[in-house]
């Protein structure tokens, strides 16, 4: 060991005898003066390259090895005043720093160890979330995807279903030519049903007829819920019209058994309309139009299904194209209402209009409505044309209302309208974006619609009468229709078929049968309406008879919005045989 001062010169050296003048004997290394600037320094001596001009280091190197020369600065109150040169054996450091290298790298290979664990269990804990992630994704997925193609009532596919199923089967019926065939099922008493024991009963009874229908059926057919109580099955491969009936016939057995609900049987039956591809139809949306007319039919004549049947107007191209045509005739503003005025039999005062529709075809004229108002109802189109009507007469009303003019307005509905259960909600909504009262709208319903589905009617005129809406039943004589069901059915007019009435001065009988529906009216309650007045005397004798209205060409032919407005301006709105 030695000692070195501020001046670089060794004044202490441990192997030194007492007394020795010490003094340096080389010049001072690079380690000395950065331990005499305060800082510690070392360096390694090898035995194997002994420094030449340190005797002394030489000898300690031959003895003990290799060495390290460490210098340590020597401070006092802070400042450096000089340096100790300690010469250690270097094998004892490199064994201790051997040593702690080792417990460095065992500290380091634990810690890493249980950082990996730790990572470990993040990563897999992460790894497990995201697999459940993406499990759940997929099964929302596909339970959306589910959602969307069925009815979440049944579980039975939907209209969307149906209709992408019924696309494949006619993209293969045209390269196999095998036939495909929908039935339309419509459930005959379901409305009554649904009001008495309620929406939960109505639910159970259509789960109930979702699983029988389901059991009938192969399992290449497809059973749909399309709304409300309406089903449809796709029949791919049917083997022609004789495979589909024996389908039809035996859903309409299935449906004949009675339902248990509720502790209840409950007896439902439904009417099934029959269409097949490429037969009638050779499009979805045609085919649905084809069962839809066939399925109305099976309910009008209650004999529980019907084939479709395309009778001449449909072989006929030319009544093809007028249907076609007028489809979209509305938009055009070819088709137009025109009112013929109602007159109080006693005071001649015009109480109302019925509004009655024309078409002014571009290159045909005027086509009437016993031309293409059958037309619309083959067609699947008079829903759009009632709407149609029911909208412009509201409107129409509402310019009288404004006017000053006290008028009431009627529109005539057909089969199809009086069994939509959507229709007094689209009418409510129509009289309050107008804001007419719905005291001042009338609907006339025929004999034969209200007995194609009396239960169904009966609930969708109830409601109308709820509202406000007068119902007047139309036609009255001309059909077969019970009185004792007419007699609860909440209407307010009878109209006299104007058959009986333009035969009253010819025939006796048609005379005595408009006296009897007169009286029986009035004794129902209800006001009479005679059409196809024409005749003062025709007038005078339904006036003795106690006719409350009048309604003919004697008063008015049906004339276009603003022409009746003159009219009624011009005759002071008395609509009296005289005016």
């Amino acid at each position: 060991m030695q000692i070195w001062n501020r001046n670089r010169q060794v004044v202490y050296r441990s192997d030194a005898p007492r007394g020795a003048r010490l003094t340096d004997a080389g010049g001072p290394s690079d380690e000395l003066i950065a331990a005499l600037s305060g800082t510690t320094e070392s360096e390694v001596l090898s035995a194997d390259h002994p420094p030449t001009s340190e005797r002394d280091v030489r000898k300690l190197l031959r003895r003990h090895g290799d060495l390290m020369e460490v210098y340590v600065p020597i401070k006092n109150h802070g400042h450096t005043v000089g340096a100790f040169e300690v010469y250690l054996q270097n094998a004892a450091t490199e064994a201790a720093i051997a040593q702690d290298t080792n417990r460095l790298y065992l500290v380091v290979l634990l810690g890493l160890s249980v950082l990996y664990a730790v990572v470990f269990r993040i990563v897999a804990a992460a790894s497990r979330r995201l697999r459940d992630h993406a499990a759940e994704l997929r099964r929302h997925a596909e339970r959306s995807e589910h959602e969307s193609l069925h009815d979440p009532l049944t579980g039975l596919p939907n209209r969307m279903l149906l209709r992408d199923r019924a696309h494949q089967a006619i993209v293969r019926g045209r390269r196999t030519g095998e036939e495909t065939a929908l039935l339309l099922i419509d459930l005959d008493s379901f409305k009554e049903i649904n009001d008495t024991l309620g929406h939960h009963s109505g639910d159970v009874l259509l789960r109930e007829v979702g699983i029988r229908l389901t059991r009938v059926l192969r399992e290449s057919d497809t059973v749909a819920r399309l709304g409300g109580d309406e089903f449809g099955i796709l029949l791919p491969d049917v083997g022609g019209e004789e495979g589909a009936v024996t389908v039809a016939r035996a859903v309409h057995r299935a449906l004949q058994h009675p339902f248990p609900v509720q502790g209840l049987m409950l007896d439902v039956e439904g009417s099934i309309g029959i269409a097949l591809l490429p037969a009638h139809a050779e499009s979805f949306d045609e085919l649905m139009q084809r069962a839809d007319i066939a399925m109305y039919a099976a309910k009008g004549r209650r004999t529980g299904y019907e084939v479709y049947v395309p009778d001449a107007t449909d072989g006929d191209r030319s009544r093809l194209k007028l249907a076609s045509e007028l489809r979209d005739a509305v938009a055009r503003g070819e088709v137009v209402l025109h009112y013929q005025p109602k007159c109080e039999m006693r005071s001649g005062r015009v109480t109302g209009a019925e509004a009655l529709m024309r078409w002014y075809h571009p290159t045909h004229g005027a086509i009437a409505p016993d031309r293409f108002i059958p037309l619309a109802e083959r067609s699947g189109l008079i829903r759009s044309l009632t709407m149609f009507a029911i909208e412009s007469a509201i409107a129409e009303c509402r310019r009288w209302i404004d006017d000053g003019v006290d008028l009431a307005v009627s529109v005539n509905l057909s089969t199809r309208d009086l069994i939509d259960v959507q229709l007094p909600d689209d009418i409510a909504r129509l009289l309050g974006e107008r804001n007419v009262p719905a005291n001042r709208l009338e609907l006339e319903i025929t004999e034969s619609v209200i007995m194609a589905d009396p239960l169904r009617a009966r609930g969708v005129v109830s409601r109308l009468r709820d509202m406000g809406v007068n119902v007047a039943i139309d036609d009255f004589g001309s059909g077969y229709s019970s009185l004792g069901y007419l007699k609860r059915l909440p209407v307010n007019e009878l109209k006299i078929d104007k058959s009986f009435v333009l035969g009253m001065t010819d025939d006796e009988g048609d005379g005595v049968i408009v006296q009897s529906t007169i009286d029986l009216a009035h004794n129902l309650g209800l006001r009479v309406v005679a059409e196809g007045v024409e005749t003062e005397e025709v007038w005078e004798r339904l006036r003795s008879m106690g006719c409350d209205i009048a309604q003919g060409y004697l008063i008015s032919r049906a004339m276009a919005g603003s022409e009746f407005r003159r009219w009624l301006d011009s005759s002071g709105r008395s609509g009296s045989a005289a005016a």
